[in-house]
């Protein structure tokens, strides 16, 4: 029987081509937690992580201890075959540590698949369709400058969604918006992400300004708690997306119930892990909800064009965030309008070891 050797973790920083600025602050860097499990019938299986503090989640000196001192001592000398086992062992080894688990369990798909020599959406239930389908994605900053780059995207590339952040100044949102939707014209719908900057009542008026000027085609996340989502939810003509407030299958029951939210944007570390995304976009599907899923870059990148190419709730385009270098040996980039899933056995991605190395933080 196949068990797990050892399980290697590092920090990986990688700049942004751009700046992302968002309710919680701007950031330049694109931090990962890097996972190597290693079988003892030589097969490896590597996971990523996004770093999400210092704005939410763990930081990537707690992650690394997270996974040497208390995930992998759980999962050493385990069939990592038994995906759904192993996800039990891991929330109880380290609770509520759901960045940290879904690296480990990142690796343990991409095991399976090169185990059995078939790509990952294959044990998810075969392709649906081909890739992730993308979204652009405006730089915040001045509404003339976010016009123009508005205008030189569609040029570049027809989207069929354009998004933009919000949440920093109701005002100022306003005028940006409007800034956007004059250059645009109807050339492309647009979606607004408050990162659960706004106040209740300040996220009403907003909004509605945006409704009023035109084009709005979804708003994610602008207030902090499912049950202010759902009210506005009920007072807006647009559908709201769930992000900050959905963590798994839990917060998928009570977004469905309350109907505070038309989708959701999954982010697969958030969630702990490719099961848990899995789940939760069953439940989706039966509410007869999109999901947009967060795609990242590299390994995380490469899980999510699986996990889109085999789970039917996955109808909603996703931004992908450009990075100044990759730790793949062939990086993972959108051909146009589609990120296309890797068709390799496991995830179908392997690490480029010289940049790996070079990328990799001392911590």
């Amino acid at each position: 029987m196949t068990k797990i050797a050892t399980i290697d973790a590092r920090a990986i920083a990688i700049e942004r081509t751009t700046t992302l600025t968002t309710a919680y602050g701007p950031r330049n860097d694109a931090t990962t937690i890097l996972v190597q499990v290693h079988t003892d019938e030589g097969v490896s299986g590597f996971g990523q992580a996004a770093v999400d503090q210092p704005y939410y989640g763990e930081t990537a000196v707690g992650m690394l201890a997270n996974i040497r001192e208390h995930l992998a001592p759980a999962l050493i000398g385990q069939n990592p075959f038994n995906i759904e086992r192993l996800n039990h062992l891991l929330r109880r080894s380290l609770p509520g540590h759901h960045a940290s688990q879904s690296a480990v369990e990142m690796a343990l798909w991409d095991i399976k698949g090169k185990a059995f020599g078939i790509p990952v959406y294959q044990l998810l239930g075969g392709k649906l369709r081909a890739g992730v389908e993308i979204m652009g994605s405006l730089t915040h900053g001045d509404p003339d400058a976010m016009a123009a780059e508005a205008v030189e995207m569609l040029d570049r590339c027809p989207y069929p969604i354009i998004k933009m952040k919000v949440g920093m100044g109701a005002g100022e949102d306003v005028r940006r918006y409007a800034a956007v939707r004059k250059a645009v014209r109807e050339r492309a719908g647009l979606q607004v992400d408050g990162n659960a900057g706004y106040r209740p009542d300040e996220a009403l008026l907003a909004l509605t300004r945006l409704v009023e000027i035109g084009n709005l085609v979804m708003v994610d996340q602008p207030v902090t708690h499912i049950d202010d989502m759902a009210d506005l939810a009920r007072r807006l003509p647009v559908p709201l997306m769930a992000d900050e407030s959905l963590d798994g299958p839990r917060d998928a029951l009570d977004i469905i119930r309350l109907r505070a939210a038309s989708g959701g944007f999954i982010k697969i570390s958030k969630l702990g892990g490719m099961l848990n995304v899995q789940k939760t976009a069953t439940l989706f599907e039966a509410a007869q909800m999109t999901i947009s899923l967060g795609i990242y870059y590299d390994v995380i990148a490469a899980a999510a064009a699986h996990l889109a190419a085999a789970l039917p709730a996955v109808t909603w385009p996703s931004p992908f965030t450009d990075l100044t270098g990759s730790i793949l040996t062939e990086p993972l980039v959108p051909d146009g309008l589609l990120l296309p899933v890797p068709e390799g056995p496991g995830l179908g991605v392997e690490l480029d070891p010289e940049l790996v190395d070079h990328y990799t933080l001392d911590l």
